[in-house]
């Protein structure tokens, strides 16, 4: 009986085999190969990934799956990755510390069949590989290459925090490689790059080296070229309307007592389209420091009076506008009127003067500072959009006749209100008054504030009246009457001569976008102000006062050639 029994055990052992052996079939053919794949290439420590391998049979020019084989699997280096079999061609892979290791299976059944190899990388959350370029300038794009970099929050040279470039985080699924770029801004020096992100931070081994210039350098006399017509660097985002952008430039250091330039040029097919030019920098204020001017025609005279500043040796046509900083040009005569300080200026355009616009940047001391240009009309509250008469930012454009207001004597006193729609901006207007003789003409203005606003109003525009350029009679732009009282509420009485023409200036002293109405009499006529229709006031708004800015008012500068410096523009008759 026990001998029967013996004999069972060995009929079901056998029977086992038999369905192994079915289970994993054994063949010798160099036709079969292995295949494993991860999800990633990149395990970081401490974590788990699953890997799965394949065995397949060539036939002909095809490959065909083999099921139910058995794998074995190993790590080429156990203290870099542990690797652990699991069912069905599965395996588990665990980071154990940061390296790089081949996971290697194999088809147990096939002596000949290619094993898989499976390069894989362990890591930890955060870890550079490189950043590029080694050498860099100041508003030159640096890129971060590694794994998790696009984890990253702050990047550093020296303690100064890098730019992230808009839309730079990337990783690649298959690789789990990723990367990130950056602007390197002023005064970032020479020094190994600071990291924070994923819960890890440190330095990179290799050293980021930094020059103390601007990446467009040298552009002081000879301007660097931005087409306006190239579409922009993030199509098909809320980003598309910008064509040109770069916060990080750098105003290098001057020599004492001078100065330093930057000088672009966006060449354009469209004249008609609208654009908006923004430029940050630190804080200025009166005559020195940083000016900004956007130009329609400007040349560089290589062989200008060798002891002059740089800055004296740009010249335009005689009757090239600018905008300014703190000042203007109108027909080849400097307008200045005293403006409070400030750290950015916004010019929108909503049609161009020229095809090839300049932008002159002139310092005296080591700064940053920013240029974007975007396609569009743009202002600093949307509820204060452009008036009927934009564009008049440039005394030229209020020559057109749908810009020019007529006081006859039997018309009405023209009243309206009008906007101040970026801060520091310049409204032009032309009067035109028919008859002979001397004609008294009163001027007021007042502020619109927008319901819901501050209940004090900030605003402090000023109002001149100017003689318009007549080159058949010598006349140029002089100064007739102004009102630089402390607030937006002007009034000016003066008397002009009929037959002539006239120049009305409203500028933004403070610095507050604002509307407001402004009425224009001629003789005794009653100058009445009309009030503006209400604006809804948006329940996202969140409007607070802002300080009136203590600013010493002085008499505005009108002089032809000059700007507030000695010849800071060069007359010239003609451009070459």
């Amino acid at each position: 009986m026990r001998g029967l029994h013996r004999a069972l055990r060995f009929v079901v052992m056998a029977a086992t085999l038999v369905g192994v052996t079915c289970a994993f079939p054994n063949d010798n053919s160099d036709k079969v190969f292995v295949t494993l794949q991860a999800p990633s290439h990149v395990v970081f420590r401490g974590q788990e990934v699953s890997v799965y391998a394949q065995a397949w049979r060539v036939v002909g020019t095809d490959t065909q799956a083999i099921a139910n084989v058995d794998f074995a699997f190993t790590s080429g280096s156990g203290s870099v990755a542990r690797v652990d079999k699991d069912c069905c061609g599965y395996a588990t892979v665990t980071g154990v510390n940061s390296g790089n290791v081949d996971i290697i299976a194999r088809a147990v059944s096939f002596e000949h069949a290619e094993a898989a190899d499976l390069s894989l990388r362990v890591a930890n959350p955060l870890e550079i590989d490189s950043v590029r370029p080694a050498l860099a300038h100041h508003g030159e794009i640096l890129t971060v290459y590694g794994v998790g970099v696009d984890s990253m929050f702050l990047a550093s040279l020296a303690g100064v925090n890098l730019i992230e470039y808009p839309f730079s985080r990337s990783r690649d699924s298959a690789t789990g490689l990723g990367r990130i770029s950056f602007w390197v801004p002023p005064p970032a020096r020479t020094d190994r790059l600071f990291y924070l992100g994923a819960g890890v931070f440190g330095q990179t081994t290799d050293t980021t080296h930094v020059k103390f210039e601007d990446v467009f350098e040298p552009n002081d006399t000879v301007p660097t070229n931005i087409d306006l017509d190239v579409p922009g660097p993030w199509p098909g985002t809320i980003l598309a309307p910008i064509i040109f952008t770069n916060p990080a430039l750098a105003f290098e250091p001057v020599e004492r007592s001078k100065s330093g330039e930057d000088w672009y040029r966006f060449p354009t097919a469209n004249a008609n389209q609208a654009l908006t030019f923004f430029i940050t920098y630190p804080s200025i204020s009166g005559d020195t420091g940083t000016r900004i001017f956007l130009i329609d025609s400007l040349y560089y005279m290589a062989n200008g009076d060798p002891t002059l500043d740089p800055i004296e040796k740009f010249a335009g046509r005689d009757s090239a506008d600018f905008i300014g900083t703190a000042f203007y040009r109108c027909k080849g005569v400097t307008f200045g009127p005293p403006q409070a300080s400030r750290e950015s200026t916004t010019i929108a355009l909503k049609s161009l003067p020229s095809r090839a616009l300049h932008l002159l940047t002139n310092f005296t001391r080591p700064q940053r500072y920013g240029l974007t240009v975007a396609s569009g009309y743009f202002t600093a509250d949307p509820r204060i959009g452009p008036d009927k008469f934009e564009e008049n930012d440039m005394c030229t454009y209020a020559d057109s006749g749908n810009r020019r207001i007529p006081l006859d004597t039997a018309g009405p006193p023209f009243s309206d209100t009008l906007t101040i729609d970026n801060a520091h901006d310049i409204d032009w207007l032309r009067i035109d008054i028919p008859g002979s003789g001397p004609v008294v003409v009163r001027l007021r203005t007042q502020a619109r504030p927008l319901p819901g606003a501050a209940a004090t109003d900030t605003s402090d525009i000023d109002l001149y009246v100017l003689t318009t350029p007549n080159p058949s009679t010598g006349q140029t732009l002089s100064l007739v009457a102004f009102d630089t009282t402390a607030g937006s509420t002007n009034d000016i009485t003066t008397t002009l001569n009929a037959g002539s023409s006239y120049y009305i200036a409203v500028v933004d002293f403070a610095g507050v976008p604002t509307r407001y109405s402004l009425c224009i009499a001629r003789g005794l006529s009653v100058c009445a102000l009309v009030p503006s229709a209400p604006v809804p006031m948006s329940p996202s708004m969140n409007v607070s006062p802002r300080p009136r800015v203590a600013v010493p008012r002085r008499g505005p500068i009108v002089e032809p050639g000059r700007a507030g410096r000695p010849e800071l523009f060069r007359r010239a008759t003609s451009s070459p």
